[in-house]
């Protein structure tokens, strides 16, 4: 039987439309960010211009003029490489422009690329980030086939070239060594697979030459009865827990999360993880929790996901495996958060959708939806068509040629079904209103987490440590902008009013400043267009910057605008919001 040097890639394609360019600058800064060398310092970039040049001042150059230089380009790659042997290389920047130059002969071009080494978890790897043009100037385009397997295949073969291949021996002690690992092993892959029933029956003889396989499985079992993931049936049978792989995979990542943590821990410091503070967003009860950012970060950049430490209201440590979106890459300590529980049963909208199928004979007609009722606009029937579509790749739905779509009597419990195992495999979302730290809240002029807090009235528990000192701090602050009281000498909901109102005025005459424009507040418009500029971080939190041929509006910003930066919008406002138009009309905007 033979064994490989494994290497772990992770591979991106990422265009520059829709500010696409920006997000590369924010991952060349990533990638050099400080505490990921050898020594804890900040990584070095290297890449093709340094590693063809002797000019020592490329290094410090390169990675700058990236954004810059490659911002017209239509897209651009991103890799992590990680070999399962990393540590054991004698020069991972040299294994790196080896694998660079076998991509090279591979898709018959010259690459342009930047890299950097990190270290920072328990596998030393590298960020690879190549640039998506050839050398003759044309688009490079990667086969798919190439980027989930033969870049692999590459990575691994020179690794073997220079630590020689893995021996049987090599193998067996690696997987001896998972026996009592608290972590998904191959081992627990394999036992998954014999599984019948929840049931591992390991009595019947081994297959020839795997007796010393059989023999780790056996161990593995014992080992999992111990931990009450698997229970002896007798007779080499156990019976098999069926969420023992999740909750395993939940385990190595608390575990990864405290090696990472005790590499910047000091010796005097509290225990941040344990088995009770950990948020499971799919716990039956499980509710929101708020508190202030401690510590975050990512335990292997090989994964999608990273961590969060929160300290809620009363001073306990709550801790969370959280998604590597934009949220959390831009988190700082003590910023305020909220962890959110994963969403279970039926939406709303799956309401509305079977309401109006079981109308008209289990067929649901987003066009007829919005023209029959005064409460449902183009833009929420359209929202309706994205669920369906969703849930017709897993088979929930059936569309018919003329675009409808058939929706079954059990809709709901399929809905359901669909929902609770598309949960299990999403991490926790994080909800955040404001990039402000509590330092800066004291001060803000805008609405604040505290302003919510004060306006509320806070519990005393709230009211003690850094956050009760805070809301004194921000109490005195409000009093020094002039905001009023009322008679009982409280601040009520008019000071949120007052306070967003002051924050878009001193947006207003910031950007009037910069684009000689005038500021048109929403007021009660009932429809708004324009070009989508840009978003904007304000004490209040994001807000989208709408602009016109004389004047511009603030609007409160969603994700879903980001298809239209740089290109029209409308949206349609009503007493929910407003409901935006993201296909976007031809034409340029009044």
């Amino acid at each position: 039987m033979r064994f490989y040097r494994r290497v772990v890639i992770k591979a991106s394609f990422k265009t520059h439309a829709s500010g696409g360019h920006m997000a590369l600058k924010k991952h060349v800064d990533y990638i050099q960010r400080d505490g990921t060398d050898e020594h804890g310092g900040r990584a070095e970039v290297y890449g093709s211009d340094v590693a063809r040049s002797d000019d020592e001042t490329d290094r410090s150059v390169l990675p700058s003029n990236v954004a810059k230089d490659w911002k017209d380009d239509r897209h651009h790659f991103r890799f992590v490489i990680a070999p399962e042997d990393g540590a054991q290389l004698s020069d991972l920047s040299a294994y790196t422009c080896d694998l660079v130059s076998a991509m090279e002969v591979e898709l018959g071009t010259k690459l342009e690329w930047i890299a950097a080494d990190h270290y920072n978890t328990s596998n030393p790897h590298t960020h690879l980030v190549v640039r998506g043009v050839r050398d003759d100037g044309s688009d490079l385009v990667i086969p798919r086939r190439y980027l989930a397997r033969g870049i692999r295949r590459q990575a691994e073969r020179l690794v073997e070239q220079e630590l020689g291949p893995v021996t049987q021996i090599e193998r067996r002690v690696r997987l001896a060594k998972t026996v009592d690992a608290d972590r998904v092993t191959d081992l627990d892959r394999a036992l998954q697979r014999q599984a019948y029933e929840g049931v591992v029956d390991l009595s019947g003889p081994a297959p020839k030459g795997r007796v010393w396989h059989r023999q780790l499985l056996v161990k593995r079992m014992r080992y999992l009865t111990s931990t009450g993931l698997a229970e002896p049936l007798g007779g080499g049978r156990w019976e098999f827990d069926t969420d023992a792989i999740n909750r395993l995979k939940q385990m190595g990542e608390r575990n990864d999360i405290v090696k990472t943590l005790h590499r910047s821990m000091t010796a005097d410091e509290p225990r941040l993880v344990t088995e009770d503070n950990i948020f499971d967003p799919n716990r039956l009860g499980a509710e929101a929790k708020t508190g202030l950012v401690r510590r975050f970060g990512k335990v292997d950049d090989t994964r999608e996901t990273g961590f969060v430490i929160i300290e809620v209201n009363d001073g306990r440590l709550v801790h969370a495996t959280v998604a590597d979106d934009d949220a959390f890459r831009t988190l700082r300590e003590n910023q305020v958060v909220t962890l959110k529980p994963h969403h279970k049963g039926p939406r709303s909208i799956d309401r509305s959708i079977l309401e109006f199928s079981n109308r008209n004979g289990g067929v649901y007609d987003a066009g007829r939806h919005a023209t029959e009722s005064d409460r449902v606009s183009i833009a929420y029937a359209r929202a309706h068509e994205r669920r369906l579509e969703a849930l017709r790749r897993r088979k929930v739905v059936i569309r018919r040629q003329d675009g409808t779509w058939r929706i079954p009597g059990d809709y709901l419990d399929q809905v359901t079904n669909y929902e609770a195992a598309r949960s299990k495999r999403l991490p926790v979302s994080i909800d955040r209103d404001s990039q402000l730290t509590m330092k800066q809240m004291e001060t803000a002029r805008g609405v604040t987490w505290l302003d919510r807090k004060i306006v509320s009235g806070s519990s005393e528990v709230e009211q003690q440590g850094s956050i009760g000192t805070a809301m004194a701090k921000r109490k005195a602050f409000l009093q020094e902008l002039g905001v009023a009281k009322l008679e009982d000498g409280n601040f009520g909901k008019e000071v949120l009013k007052d306070l967003q109102a002051l924050d878009l005025r001193d947006a207003a005459a910031s950007l009037t400043s910069e684009t000689g424009k005038a500021y048109a507040a929403l007021g009660g418009r009932r429809e708004i267009d324009g070009i989508y500029r840009e978003a904007i971080e304000r004490p209040s939190g994001k807000f989208a910057v709408i602009e016109r041929s004389r004047e511009f509006t603030l609007v409160p910003w969603r994700p879903i605008m980001e298809r239209r930066l740089g290109r029209s919008i409308s949206g349609r406002v009503s007493a929910r919001g407003i409901s935006w138009n993201v296909v976007g009309r031809r034409g340029p905007s009044r």
